[in-house]
């Protein structure tokens, strides 16, 4: 009587389409290992196939059932055998760990193109091949991150989920690779400009929030690519700057770390809406927000936004609403607390509201808006920018000399493995080769990252644009409806807070200078839209206070 056959499940796993066409499919896979069964007479039992899923991580199905299956009290297989180890983790822990527990229970891991020879010598092997498949991984990802980033800052769509509004389009050829960017899809741009017009004007009862958006929506039929619009996915539309014309992008390193919010990539994008609009319903949203203002404030018609005109008498603080005197005929600001509650709760007087507007205005066009003033604000921050110029580039060199030791010690590394001087098996080597590639990886991220702040860093700031920038934010100021006004007023003063004897105006003067930069305000003539900040803190603050009484 013969020996028993050995029982064998194979895995076979593909990432991309790409790996399938250069022959990885999971079917050349399969061939390979049902040969391999053959000719050592292995009974192959199962086949479990995985495609379209990275192995960096265990988060795939196929996997997590080939594992559960063959560690069953059951046992139906002896072995599990892949086209090659990196077909199985190219994550070394996973590699390891997920050894371990096949060889716990008697399971063998098989690989058709790699002989790895059993015992202590061929687990460091098995370790060494997963290491430089981790490195292969790592280095893969990190190519096609910068790559991606790369395409942002080229003005590229990168794929995924496109934006309700538009789709895809391929805007140029190089080589082989289609280079996309988002085009306006009419019919879903019309539902676009439609919520926004209800968030801004409603019909015939004011602004709708929007959950009233989306039950409109709803009823008139209107559909969210087949979807019914709520409250989640309409205020998600609200406040994407996609309609205003760019997104934002490569927002993490090659290593997967998060860059900082101010170095983020702007990818340009046809507009759905105009800046005005966005700005108008981004402003009354934030003043209808409950966490932020109380529901009297909300309902109030006010020239300053409820979430900036604050009620300055000692221990208060709240919000300011505006409430009707003689019949109507008169609108005052008063502190909400007052009169939600009673005249105790808060001795704040009433201030008529065309006063308070004007002296705001007034102050902020002669004081902020001054031309002499406004230079010295912004280019003050100028100086600060070059500094920090100064030190990236500093920091770009540092890092650029230890990646090129590190590369060096690696390749110095592998030329003596590849020459045979020194056995991949070494431990020394093992640890000498993660130590050098983690030093490479941190500083080649490090220089990524320098190397991008250094090309979206802050322009050169010159009189004329700090004077057009200032102008325009005038012409706003002065021209248009109210809500428009409004609008415009609430991106650039922080807080006006209003006591019974002073009224102070504060904001942060850098985030004025970042809004001139970032928004390109000085060459298309646009207000930034949520900056509005313009003192710089409480040290060093305008501290624009005008006596009510005068």
């Amino acid at each position: 009587m013969g020996e028993k056959r050995l029982r064998a499940c194979a895995y076979v796993r593909v990432s991309t389409d790409d790996q399938a066409k250069h022959g990885l499919s999971l079917k050349s896979q399969l061939s390979s290992i049902q040969a391999y069964c053959r000719t050592r007479e292995i009974d192959l039992v199962q086949v479990y196939e995985e495609a379209g899923l990275s192995a960096t991580d265990d988060n795939r199905p196929q996997f997590q059932a080939m594992m559960n299956r063959a560690t069953s009290s059951e046992r139906p297989f002896d072995m599990v055998i892949v086209h090659s180890l990196s077909r199985f983790a190219r994550n070394l822990a996973l590699q390891a760990t997920s050894y371990d527990r096949l060889r716990k229970v008697g399971v063998q891991q098989q690989s058709v193109t790699e002989d790895i020879a059993k015992g202590s010598s061929g687990n460091l092997m098995r370790n060494m091949v997963a290491s430089f498949n981790q490195h292969s991984s790592d280095e893969t990802s990190k190519h096609t991150t910068r790559a991606m980033n790369e395409n942002a800052v080229e003005g590229f769509y990168n794929g995924g989920p496109v934006v309700f509004g538009y789709r895809s389009v391929i805007a140029e050829m190089r080589k082989d690779k289609a280079k996309k960017k988002l085009e306006i899809k009419p019919d879903e741009a019309a539902v676009v400009q439609r919520i926004f017009d209800l968030a801004e004007h409603g019909e015939g009862q004011g602004p709708l929030g929007a959950r009233a958006i989306a039950a409109l929506l709803n009823k008139a039929g209107c559909t969210l690519r087949g979807a019914r619009f709520s409250n989640g996915n309409t205020a998600g539309i609200l406040g994407r700057t996609n309609y205003i014309g760019y997104y934002l992008d490569a927002k993490k390193t090659e290593l997967g770390e998060p860059i900082p919010e101010a170095d983020w990539v702007r990818v340009p994008c046809p507009p759905i809406i105009t800046q005005e609009q966005f700005a108008a319903v981004a402003t009354r949203r934030a003043q209808r927000n409950p966490r932020v203002t109380p529901p009297r404030v909300v309902n109030g018609v006010t020239m300053l936004p409820a979430s900036v005109a604050r009620c300055g008498q000692p221990n208060c603080g709240v919000g300011l609403t505006v409430r009707s005197g003689r019949g109507g005929r008169y609108m005052y600001y008063t502190c909400s607390e007052r009169a939600n509650r009673s005249a105790m709760a808060c001795d704040l007087r009433a201030t008529r509201r065309e006063a308070l507007d004007s002296i705001v205005l007034d102050t902020v066009e002669q004081r902020l808006l001054d031309p002499d003033h406004l230079r010295l604000l912004l280019s003050a921050l100028l100086e600060k920018s070059d500094e920090a110029d100064a030190r990236r580039r500093r920091a770009l060199a540092s890092a650029r000399a230890r990646e090129t030791d590190a590369k060096t010690a690696l390749n110095n590394l592998l030329t003596l493995v590849e020459t045979g001087a020194l056995s991949p098996a070494d431990p020394m080597i093992v640890e000498r080769f993660a130590r050098h590639r983690a030093a490479a990886q941190m500083a080649s991220t490090e220089i990524d990252s320098l190397e991008r702040q250094l090309r979206i860093s802050r322009k050169s700031i010159t009189p004329q644009m700090i004077d057009r920038f200032g102008a325009s934010l005038k012409e706003r100021l002065r021209t248009g409806d109210a809500n428009f006004r409004r609008a415009y007023l609430a991106l650039i003063v922080d807080k006006v807070e209003v006591s019974n004897s002073l009224i102070r105006i504060s904001g942060s003067k850098s985030a004025l200078e970042h809004s001139l930069i970032k928004d390109g305000a000085t060459h298309s003539g646009a207000v930034p839209i949520f900056d509005r900040e313009w003192c710089p803190g409480k040290d060093s603050n305008l501290h624009i206070v005008t006596n009510t009484s005068t």
